[in-house]
């Protein structure tokens, strides 16, 4: 279901500063921006650069607030500890202040085989876990396979059920189609992002401008591109 300029992968996110996420089951990124790293000796684990990861799907084999909980931190700790560089620079090659779509979470459980199973256990389990699950929910899109696909939007949690009568995964098809639509607007809002930020410290390198050397000419102390707590688009300042 992907085009060409996506694809997937498992390992864990890396930013420019050195920081690194917990391994992520699966980190769709994008081709066009910035380059993963594969280790074919580690059955092909890679860094995935944070500018390239436009989505990170955590698979659980069962429902339980323990699995929930798990992906709640992983996804949680990229929050907290990754900044992401801008992909828009002046004619001066200085980074300039940008609105980006973060990464989306999402989790994905195989068995839901619970008896007393029901639309709101998913919610009433999440909202033990997640302050905001009702205003901005770190995790926003789960499906549980043969019950039904949760997707938080402007209005609230909207819920899509499995087909019994027909025997119709409707809410894995939901899950896959919110997945791939939400891609292409997500890579468009990063620009184009610098690989140079991962090769070398821009802010401690002199500079030639009109062809006199400046010694370490930017603003002291680095400019760090923190990710807000919220789904919604922010604003890179």
């Amino acid at each position: 279901m992907l085009t060409n300029q996506f694809s997937i992968g498992t390992g864990k996110v890396i930013d420019y500063n050195g920081a690194v996420s917990k391994q992520i089951d699966i980190c769709i990124y994008s081709k066009n921006l910035l380059p993963p790293i594969f280790f074919p000796s580690k059955n092909n684990l890679a860094l995935f650069p944070f500018e390239s990861v436009l989505s990170c799907i955590e698979i659980k084999s069962s429902f339980s607030k323990k699995n929930i909980i798990d992906a709640y931190n992983n996804f949680n700790y990229i929050e907290r500890n990754l900044s992401l560089t801008s992909g828009l620079h002046d004619e001066n090659h200085n980074p300039q202040p940008q609105v980006v779509v973060k990464p989306h979470y999402r989790l994905f459980i195989f068995d839901t085989s619970q008896k007393n199973y029901s639309q709101e256990s998913f919610l009433n389990t999440y909202k033990l876990i997640d302050p905001n699950w009702d205003s901005e929910p770190l995790i926003a899109h789960v499906c549980l396979v043969g019950k039904g696909s949760f997707c938080f939007i402007d209005k609230g949690w909207i819920h899509k059920s499995y087909d019994g009568i027909n025997n119709i995964h409707e809410e894995n098809i939901s899950f896959l189609g919110t997945v791939v639509q939400d891609l292409p607007r997500t890579e468009g809002s990063r620009g184009i992002p610098r690989i140079g930020y991962y090769l070398s410290d821009a802010y401690a390198t002199d500079k030639i401008v009109q062809g006199k050397l400046n010694i370490r000419p930017w603003t002291p102390g680095k400019t760090v591109f923190k990710l807000s707590p919220f789904p919604n688009p922010i604003k890179i300042k």
